[in-house]
């Protein structure tokens, strides 16, 4: 009698590619990993950069973006998707497309619109169509302070405030935002369900802090995929990044903002 095979606990990161490995879908490969999660991934764009600052960011073809997105959920479906970078609103119309057919079962968006070093990863219509088509999909969206103030077309707003209004305003189902550019502790904020969540931090002090928001994010993503409940699962996420935070400060990972800590 053959005996019935295990299903991986498997994560799916639709992303930008950073061939310093700080960011991006090799960051979240690793996040994936060292949750005990199945890493698959999906590039939309790929960089020049490393721990200096980005250079140069070329899209990958719309469509072919999606035909991987199709791929891998035909064979192999995904507990969990982590969308990270999207370049223009086709890649936007193209995941949206593949997210609405399949229906995974948790997404989480990460809106990355600035690089660290200033450069534009994505321009305005492509946040328009972000905003219109795949936020309303989206399980989470995880922005930062200045990206929730530019979805929100605010000029100022707590996290508090800007959480709720995100999710009530663009039909987010959760909206986490992170607080790390306030000043002080840096605190994070959860709407969901209805309910409000707060997640106070400490500040680390490292150089190493390249690729925060796609770890958080993936690390959400990986710990949904075991199936923690979502305020569960920011928690663990955020000790998480913290974790590897404190664990890099003591290394040298290039001459600028170096990569966490992502090893056993």
């Amino acid at each position: 009698m053959k005996r019935p095979l295990k299903k991986y606990a498997a994560c799916l990161s639709i992303a930008g590619s950073d061939p310093s490995g700080g960011a991006g879908i090799q960051a979240d490969l690793k996040t994936f990993t060292l949750l005990g999660c199945y890493g698959q991934a999906v590039p939309t764009a790929l960089t020049v950069q490393n721990s200096l600052g980005v250079k140069r960011c070329v899209a990958v073809d719309a469509d072919l973006v999606y035909e991987q997105v199709a791929a891998v959920m035909e064979d192999l479906m995904p507990q969990a998707v982590k969308i990270g970078m999207l370049p223009n609103a086709a890649s936007v119309q193209a995941v949206a497309e593949a997210i609405r057919q399949f229906n995974p079962p948790f997404t989480v968006l990460d809106p990355i619109m600035l690089s660290t070093s200033g450069l534009p990863l994505t321009n305005a219509e492509a946040r328009q169509a972000v905003r219109e088509l795949l936020m309303p999909l989206c399980s989470l969206i995880t922005p930062n302070l200045p990206e929730a103030l530019s979805l929100a077309a605010k000029q100022n707003g707590t996290p508090k405030e800007l959480a709720e209004w995100l999710s009530k305003q663009l039909s987010a189902k959760g909206v986490l935002v992170k607080g790390g550019h306030t000043e002080g502790e840096p605190t994070d904020v959860l709407y969901a369900d209805h309910s409000l969540y707060i997640y106070r931090g400490e500040r680390v002090e490292t150089a190493n802090s390249h690729g925060t928001g796609c770890v958080l994010s993936s690390a959400i993503a990986a710990c949904m995929a075991q199936g923690a409940a979502l305020p569960q699962a920011v928690e663990r996420a955020k000790a998480f990044v913290t974790h590897a935070l404190q664990q890099g400060a003591d290394f040298y990972a290039g001459k600028g903002h170096g990569a966490m800590y992502l090893l056993p």
